[in-house]
């Protein structure tokens, strides 16, 4: 849903990620948000919901990182949470090893998504696709322009979860990463041990050769 012929931030797409033959909408529901920062014959889509063992779940939220170390570790807890390469076989990460940075760049571990079909968005990503105006982390409603990235928040509905996981660490706290928080409507940063509040989103990578838009 969107303007023919051009990606905008934002824009819905139903995906077949299960390949099954069906695009779903009330389970394969994804949101553009920006080309990947490799390579711009890729788009980055998240999930509308956020998940538990690969499976859509409002409810349950897990830690980032269960030893608090995410700058050594990357989201080592969290990751376990995404869809495998079996439950989404019809989509696949361009590359299965990243580069963990924060939000200023810096780069701390390679770390493996592989066995899933999706990995976690980046702060790099939200900024590219909501506007790269705004520099500190207390500024709400920073996200009023991609209120996509807040569906099934506590924004949306108050009795859902307050965030999700971002990629990212901060640069600021050794224990701290970056979540998408509906209640601030944000960026913001929480303990890599924080299992009470932020849920974990999938973000998929589609060659826009594969994207009907």
């Amino acid at each position: 849903m969107g303007t023919t012929g051009t990606l905008s931030s934002g824009d819905a797409f139903d995906c077949d990620v299960n390949k099954d033959g069906e695009y779903n909408t009330e389970t394969e529901r994804f949101y553009y948000v920006s080309s990947l920062d490799t390579s711009s014959n890729y788009g980055v889509l998240i999930y509308y919901n956020n998940v538990s063992v690969g499976e859509p779940n409002n409810t349950t939220t897990y830690a980032y990182d269960s030893a608090n170390i995410p700058r050594e570790n990357g989201p080592i807890t969290a990751v376990q949470q995404l869809p495998t390469t079996s439950q989404w076989s019809n989509v696949s990460l361009s590359n299965t090893t990243r580069k963990i940075k924060d939000e200023q760049g810096n780069e701390y571990i390679d770390f493996s998504y592989e066995g899933y079909a999706a990995r976690l968005l980046t702060y790099q990503e939200v900024r590219s696709a909501c506007g790269n105006n705004v520099d500190t982390i207390d500024d709400d409603g920073y996200l009023d322009s991609c209120k996509y990235l807040l569906e099934n928040t506590i924004y949306s509905n108050s009795t859902l979860k307050y965030a999700w996981w971002l990629e990212n660490p901060f640069s600021f706290d050794l224990n701290g990463v970056w979540v998408v928080s509906g209640l601030f409507r944000s960026m913001l940063y929480s303990s890599a041990l924080d299992s009470e509040t932020i849920g974990v989103r999938p973000t998929i990578e589609v060659p826009k050769s594969k994207m009907n838009y």
